[in-house]
């Protein structure tokens, strides 16, 4: 297995059952968001086949901050920023949020 392959494995059994959204928020054409942008390329599709009932939205606008969010049950939240990050290191915050 790869490194990647193994980090998708991770998140897969570490997005608790307790989150009920996930959000990337992303700029379509800042730099910061780079690694975002690759992050929804390379990991969407598999983190949507892994958990087909959790909504994984991805919301675009120009010049925002790239963040991703996690909600849970009784609508607590929790976000961070992903400015600059690849992403590998967005899957690794993400699966430390959740």
């Amino acid at each position: 297995l790869t490194q990647t392959e193994i980090r998708i494995m991770a998140a897969r059994s570490a997005l608790s059952k307790a989150v009920r959204e996930v959000r990337v928020h992303l700029c379509q054409t800042s730099p910061a968001s780079q690694g975002a942008r690759e992050f929804v390329e390379k990991f969407y599709t598999q983190l949507k086949s892994s958990n087909p009932s959790l909504p994984i939205l991805v919301r675009e606008a120009q010049g925002v901050e790239p963040r991703v969010w996690v909600r849970f049950e009784k609508g607590r939240e929790a976000s961070s920023s992903v400015a600059n990050l690849n992403a590998d290191a967005i899957l690794e915050k993400l699966t430390k949020l959740a």
